[in-house]
């Protein structure tokens, strides 16, 4: 089961790669919040890259980034559109199976996971990447998630629409702008209490959770997005 739906969501990011990349050119304003916790000279991994979007907000910093994804045609739309800072060094695409060869021990001071952790398919998988975050990053280091929240008001009328496969799982369609039904990519929802105790049980600390709106949006149902930071 946990192979099947990893390759499914390889197979569904790669078919609608195109498409996706489409709807991912800028940064979403809850990037922005990320911000203060930039600094000269860190080395930043970004888990679930796709086409690379986080790095638009990163570009102009002296740092340098790593960017890795699941979708081998999400990552060949990222090198062309940051094909200067490859060229440069200043930024990396991997593919997940290249991760194979792990970073260094305490390497990053920051991890980023923006909408991409939640299409991981079972609690040991969870656990596992987060074990090897945890690894890889310097003490002090801290990674930053950003979870949909399905207890929002937006979730509740979208996931009307998503095929159930459990309590908390999910299958969300995608479609081409003309209608056409080309995916239905895997996801499960976290409830905080059910994120905090895997980044504890990871070995992380100082686990903050805030539910966040987009810019000029309100919901009653502690906001669409759920961002989660926590230290090593």
């Amino acid at each position: 089961m946990t192979t099947d739906i990893i390759a499914k969501t390889r197979e569904d990011y790669n078919r609608i790669a195109k498409y996706f990349s489409d709807t991912r050119r800028s940064t979403w304003p809850e990037f922005e919040r990320f911000k203060k916790m930039l600094k000269p000279g860190q080395n930043i991994l970004d888990w679930g890259c796709g086409n690379g979007r986080l790095f638009l907000m990163l570009r102009d910093y002296d740092i340098k980034y790593f960017g890795v994804d699941i979708s081998i045609e999400l990552l060949k739309i990222a090198r062309k559109i940051f094909r200067s800072q490859v060229k440069t060094g200043q930024a990396k695409f991997f593919s997940n199976a290249k991760r194979l060869k792990k970073f260094p021990k305490n390497y990053f001071d920051l991890v980023f996971c923006i909408a991409s952790f939640f299409h991981l398919p079972d609690e040991k998988t969870r656990l596992e990447q987060l074990q090897q975050f945890y690894h890889e990053m310097k003490p002090g280091g801290k990674i930053i998630m950003l979870l949909w929240n399905l207890g929002s008001d937006w979730a509740k009328i979208k996931s009307k629409k998503w095929k159930k496969l459990g309590k908390n799982d999910f299958l969300i369609p995608w479609k081409t702008p003309s209608g056409e039904l080309v995916a239905e990519r895997y996801y499960h929802h976290f409830v905080p209490k059910e994120i905090e105790d895997l980044l504890a049980r990871a070995g992380f600390k100082k686990i903050k959770i805030k539910f966040v709106d987009r810019i000029g949006k309100s919901d009653s149902r502690g906001g669409r997005n759920m961002i989660v930071v926590a230290e090593k």
